[in-house]
């Protein structure tokens, strides 16, 4: 397993799992911000006391409080570089949250809900992370959710019309794999 996988996967767990052990991947003077609020103040935090308060309801186990029961599985890292060369891990992640009483405001009726997303730790000399950016894909929660959240197909022709119109996509226009004689495929 290579160390970026290393690193990820004891990221992963410890999130979900022990918020003492995920604090302790930062180090003291951290830079940790999380793309899933509106408000930059918020979801920014700049040192480890902080840092818990945004990870703690990742680690709750109690099914009947509303916070959920999250869970991160690591599809991918990836050994990159960050600011002065220092040692960084790329993650591709897919969450599952289970028992949540709602998701950004929209109340989740009881659903299992899911997404991608990916984060970016920076690490200091000691390899705890001094830098995080995370970023989710919202549009697929909100879509399971019942929200009519567009997501154009962009490789068919006339897309940008079809999102704006709310047309639904190939009616009225031909895909991207029709052929010569009209047929699409």
């Amino acid at each position: 397993m290579s160390q970026a996988t290393e690193h990820a996967e004891r990221w992963a767990r410890a999130i979900t799992a022990d918020t003492d052990a995920a604090v302790a991947l930062y180090a003291d003077a951290v830079l940790y911000d999380d793309r899933r609020a509106v408000d930059h103040v918020v979801d920014t935090a700049t040192d480890r006391t902080q840092v818990r308060e945004r990870l703690a309801p990742f680690a709750n186990q109690d099914p009947a409080n509303g916070l959920g029961i999250h869970r991160f599985d690591v599809l991918e890292a990836i050994e990159t570089t960050g600011g002065a060369g220092a040692r960084a891990v790329t993650i591709l992640w897919r969450w599952t949250g289970e028992h949540l009483a709602g998701f950004r405001g929209v109340p989740t009726g009881g659903r299992s809900l899911a997404t991608r997303g990916q984060t970016w730790h920076q690490l200091d000399a000691d390899g705890r992370i001094d830098r995080e950016l995370t970023n989710w894909n919202d549009t697929p929660v909100l879509q399971q959710l019942g929200l009519p959240v567009l997501t154009p197909h962009y490789w068919v022709a006339d897309a940008g019309a079809i999102a704006v119109s709310g047309a639904a996509p190939g009616v009225g226009t031909p895909t991207a794999s029709a052929t010569a004689d009209g047929a699409g495929g």
